[in-house]
């Protein structure tokens, strides 16, 4: 069983020290695949993106075979400027996510997301690169929390925190790093405002370490984030042995 923090919906198992209910989902039993949604807001994104990251070659991980959404990750290069790569899912936001009905009611604009990660420069990401977990991580990441709304008729947002497993096992054998935590760049690089007079709201992946998790769900999100920029390093741009921000 995966646990996942925050209004998830799914079966409670409790309460945190901050008051975020914790619940839990098993994985479904011998579930039929479903053809993927219609794509919606490919040409939306893009342009986003390519407006706010200016001037940089662009790329995209095609994905094969897909059910329920078809989730592509988009990359873009590194610039001498900006030494990081930008990645963003598509396809997340082709279906609205299930949000509980007191949400709805005012936040309406936040029922179709994506998802986006910055990753350094020299990152391994070749196909030869990804027959290594320690390198592929990022990406399976990426594509399991945007088809997870999904599958689960349920919904991701701001401040939501997701491990990576009920005992918090690490990524891959070159990290730590064991959940994330969805955060929100500033409104311009955040929301997306399509040509149908929708909203997609795009969700900065920041992984986290047991301790982050732990003392978010005791401290608050705010509490958190403000241990994280005190880090020496940039949280922001993936760094697979970072700073511990709560040890």
């Amino acid at each position: 069983m995966n646990f996942f923090k925050k209004l998830f919906g799914g079966k409670e198992m409790g309460k945190s020290e901050d008051g975020t209910t914790i619940y839990g989902y098993d994985a479904s039993d011998e579930q039929q695949v479903t053809p993927p949604a219609n794509i919606l807001y490919m040409e939306d994104l893009n342009e986003h993106f390519n407006r706010v990251f200016p001037n940089r070659e662009t790329g995209v991980f095609h994905e094969l075979i897909s059910d329920v959404v078809h989730i592509d990750v988009n990359i873009m290069e590194a610039t001498p400027d900006d030494p990081y790569r930008v990645l963003y899912t598509n396809g997340m936001s082709d279906l609205p996510l299930t949000l509980p009905q007191e949400i709805r009611e005012e936040y309406k604009h936040l029922e179709r997301a994506e998802l986006m990660m910055f990753l350094p420069a020299d990152w391994p990401l070749t196909q030869e690169d990804f027959e290594a977990e320690e390198n592929y991580w990022p990406i399976r990441l990426m594509k399991m929390l945007a088809r997870f709304p999904h599958m689960y008729q349920t919904w991701l947002g701001y401040g939501h925190t997701i491990p990576n497993t009920e005992d918090y096992e690490p990524y891959a054998d070159n990290t730590e790093l064991s959940g994330v935590i969805l955060y929100a760049l500033p409104e311009e690089v955040s929301t997306v405002h399509t040509k149908d007079g929708n909203q997609v709201q795009v969700y900065f992946l920041v992984p986290l370490y047991r301790e982050e998790m732990e003392f978010k769900l005791e401290s608050g999100m705010d509490e958190l984030m403000a241990r994280l920029f005190e880090l020496p390093e940039d949280f922001l741009v993936l760094n697979p042995n970072r700073h511990n921000a709560c040890k």
